[in-house]
């Protein structure tokens, strides 16, 4: 990655202070480093939504850029009925037409992202990424949408092209974080979360999604294939060093902010298994992105998270 010459990382420095809980007065200040941002260009996806952004999307306009066998998504208002009974094949005109990108950001405020070591949370993390993503996208001329989830409840923001919009979105993000300080049981789950998305977002949509994914399990891959078949998908793994990374020997005090212990990190078969136990669930998440070719970024909560976002924004998937 990139590294940020001294001037960068100060500057950088008061968009992202370190902290435990977010502050919806800096969600909304990162507007301006949003600015210096710019979102890639969707690839190729079966969509019909009209509006202002030229690309190399087809859908129904002036100009016919050419004849298709129809695929589950598409416009059936598009089918060539005379090719259709010709071939005994349906068929769908493809026209060349600009059009709007929807943008929809799914930000996990659940109780395990309640965790930092050194800078800041992890929630705290996933909220500044949710931020500026969604006033680059708005900035961008693209209607901006939300699903934000937490231990027992969700919002969910049908896209809409208003900054308004996007400070309400701010305004529950930070209303849900501010919600980890009572250390709820965690009820609500990604799995349920990805269902949702496939059932409410339109084709053509650009999906990021949040979290440190602590709960993607092998049955969710069909739902990500359902949501990567006709959208843009992007998964911002955010995670803390701590984490990959057993603390030195010792005897540690630790609490989860209602129960208390010791972690002992003395036992070298303690320190085997717990690496372990991390490889294989990194190995897990990154073998299920690759596998249904979804990009996948992580992003270091203990860093200043501007140069891993900004490849994650800047960069075009692949259909």
């Amino acid at each position: 990655m990139t590294q940020l010459a001294n001037s960068d990382t100060n500057y950088l420095e008061g968009f992202f202070p370190g902290s435990a809980f977010t502050d919806e007065h800096q969600l909304t200040q990162l507007r301006m480093l949003a600015k210096r941002l710019r979102l890639a260009s969707l690839p190729q996806i079966h969509g019909m939504l009209a509006g202002g952004h030229a690309s190399k999307q087809k859908g129904r306009g002036l100009d016919l850029d050419q004849l298709r066998q129809y695929l589950p998504g598409d416009d059936i208002r598009t089918i060539d009925w005379r090719v259709t009974a010709r071939t005994q094949t349906p068929h769908t005109r493809v026209y060349k037409e600009e059009r709007e990108r929807p943008v929809v950001i799914v930000c996990d405020q659940r109780t395990p992202m309640a965790f930092g070591s050194q800078r800041s949370f992890k929630s705290v993390v996933a909220a500044q990424c949710a931020a500026i993503i969604a006033w680059a996208a708005l900035d961008h001329g693209d209607r901006v949408g939300a699903f934000i989830l937490g231990d027992d409840d969700e919002q969910d923001f049908r896209p809409k092209q208003r900054a308004q919009h996007v400070l309400q979105i701010l305004r529950v993000i930070n209303d849900f974080n501010h919600r980890l300080k009572q250390h709820k049981t965690v009820k609500n789950s990604l799995s349920d979360c990805l269902k949702k998305l496939h059932k409410g977002v339109k084709p053509g949509t650009s999906i990021y999604i949040i979290s440190d994914f602590f709960d993607l399990s092998e049955q969710d891959k069909a739902a990500l294939f359902n949501l990567k078949r006709h959208n843009h998908v992007v998964a911002l793994q955010v995670y803390d060093a701590l984490e990959r990374k057993m603390p030195p020997p010792g005897m540690y005090a630790v609490t989860d902010g209602v129960n208390e212990g010791f972690l002992d990190t003395q036992s070298k078969q303690s320190q085997s298994a717990y690496q372990e136990a991390v490889n294989v669930f990194q190995q897990g998440i990154e073998q299920t992105f690759k596998q249904l070719a979804i990009n996948h970024h992580q992003i270091d909560a203990t860093d200043i998270p501007y140069m891993a976002l900004k490849i994650a924004l800047e960069q075009r998937g692949a259909k």
